[in-house]
């Protein structure tokens, strides 16, 4: 199933999506390469308040498993806002084309996106540890997650 022609729904937490468009503001005013492709789905995104994000959608501080294109070997990454990248090699910016690509997916979607000049399709496979709360701060640094 190709999502070339249609795009999946996404939904996003209040919180994920007043930060990201923040985020987006800056970045064009900072003639950051224009988060063209963010600012799109943000626009056609369904806002909840956190509490109410389903447990099989895909949103910041949450671990993503997935696959590329055709590759049958899955991957595996926390999503996190750009400032909040400390483990590069286990994270992805949200802000790159396949986090925006992998943001308010549900498990089982599909979505495309263009990753250096060229039209990729991630697939969610799961949903794995997620860093959500109810009013209480999560922070993060390398060796430890710090509840407060």
């Amino acid at each position: 199933m190709s999502t070339r022609n249609k795009l999946p729904p996404i939904t996003i937490a209040t919180s994920d999506y007043n930060r990201l468009l923040f985020t987006a503001m800056i970045r064009q005013k900072r003639n950051y390469r224009t988060p063209d492709f963010l600012l799109k789905e943000l626009r056609r995104a369904e806002v909840c308040h956190p509490a109410a994000l389903p447990d099989d959608v895909v949103s910041t501080n949450c671990r993503v498993i997935y696959r590329i294109d055709d590759d049958p070997k899955s991957r595996a990454h926390l999503l996190v806002h750009p400032e909040d990248l400390i483990w590069p090699g286990a994270e992805i910016s949200v802000t790159t084309p396949l986090g925006t690509a992998l943001l308010g997916l549900r498990v089982g979607d599909r979505m495309s996106f263009v990753e250096d000049g060229t039209v990729r399709e991630v697939y969610v496979e799961g949903i794995g540890l997620r860093f959500l709360d109810a009013g209480s701060t999560v922070t993060r640094s390398p060796g430890n997650v710090i509840w407060t």
